[in-house]
């Protein structure tokens, strides 16, 4: 009798730890002074660059990267700085039971810019993927005709790099420096449309093409066939989102798809841009969300799909998904329809002219960020 009472004490007691230790990583916290127990949240705080100072309603709680647990439910300010690095700040409501993951992309306070092309640049057309710009260079002569510069994250040597490709280049017949072009859905061809009879030419734009080849009799089909490619990837982007994404989608003249394509910006008729996000993984409930943005004159997704770059007159800012920190990254003169971000989020390109003494011409340049 007395062993059967000590085993049924022994299962007692090990469920009553097992019961507490589940509360406990669940969040839950003893109030001694009231003689309660109480939920609590967790903030996990991660940075880029790391080893940032993080202060919790000015309170400062060690470097990123950081879980800061016991945090009763409600809001918070949480504050990452970094020297040389605009400071990063956000109020985050934290919730009962839930681990709040916070990404705090930090960019610098001073940011370079680093030439990318140096004989001129005319018409630049950004690729689909966002990792190429075609532009067309008139002069030098050795130089006319239409180039590639690929927006690549290789860590080759300079050497090894075929960053800036002559994709094509005039000659006495054709002066390919004076048509215009556009990609293929794909990013992997340039169509290339040439002279007042309007000749037509697709071009490889991986590299140089010395034979180029004409398609103008099999013009309407290749549109047909790019077309049918833009509204079968729009359908698919749109089934991914579910029925509601569906729903929403509907209710925009326009929408842009996020690089990971849970998220899109949708734009009113009247104008407004939203954020519509299917699937919130940094906060703790994942129901779909939609976010008002500031007003611009243009919205491009930065590569990490958390970000927004905004394009308004002499100004370039990134602003958090959420619309709840918009930082200015760059002020001056630029072309508003020629800036794209490098595909590992280190760089923008954007299109100025910076010594127009020297040339009538802008070039590309790539604003620094890491």
């Amino acid at each position: 009798m007395k062993r059967l009472l000590g085993i049924i004490a022994f299962v007692i007691i090990v469920s009553i730890i097992t019961v507490g230790l589940i509360f406990y990583a669940r969040g839950y916290r003893p109030d001694l002074k009231n003689g309660k127990v109480k939920p609590t949240g967790i903030v996990s705080i991660r940075s880029t660059p790391d080893n940032a100072v993080v202060y919790i309603d000015n309170k400062q709680k060690g470097n990123t990267n950081i879980d800061v647990p016991d945090l009763k439910p409600g809001k918070y300010k949480i504050k990452v700085v970094k020297e040389g690095f605009s400071p990063w700040e956000k109020e985050v409501v934290v919730e009962k039971e839930a681990v709040n993951i916070i990404e705090a992309v930090m960019f610098p306070t001073a940011p370079s810019l680093k030439a990318l092309t140096f004989i001129g640049v005319d018409v630049p057309v950004v690729s689909p993927d966002g990792k190429k710009i075609a532009f067309r260079v008139g002069a030098p002569e050795e130089k006319a005709g239409i180039w590639i510069l690929n927006l690549s994250t290789s860590a080759l040597p300079s050497f090894f790099s075929k960053d800036l490709i002559n994709l094509i280049k005039d000659t006495k017949e054709l002066k390919f420096s004076q048509s215009s072009y556009e990609f293929s859905p794909n990013s992997k061809q340039l169509l290339v449309k040439y002279g007042e009879n309007s000749r037509y030419f697709l071009l490889d734009s991986t590299k140089e093409n010395g034979s180029p080849k004409e398609v103008t009799l099999d013009i309407e089909k290749i549109f047909q066939e790019w077309d049918k490619k833009r509204s079968d990837k729009r359908e698919s982007n749109l089934k991914a989102l579910g029925k509601e994404g569906q729903d929403f989608a509907a209710t925009y003249a326009n929408i842009d798809f996020s690089p990971d394509r849970t998220k899109f910006i949708g734009y009113k008729p009247e104008g407004v841009a939203q954020i519509y996000d299917s699937d919130p993984e940094f906060t703790a409930k994942k129901e779909a969300k939609i976010f008002d943005l500031p007003a611009a004159s243009r919205y491009i997704w930065y590569p990490d799909n958390r970000h927004i770059i905004l394009i308004n007159a002499g100004s370039i800012s990134i602003l958090d998904f959420d619309a709840n920190f918009n930082l200015t990254i760059y002020t001056g003169d630029f072309d508003h329809n020629t800036v794209a971000p490098w595909p590992d989020g280190s760089q923008i390109v954007i299109l100025t002219n910076l010594n127009k003494i020297a040339s009538s011409l802008p070039n590309l340049y790539s604003i620094q960020l890491r």
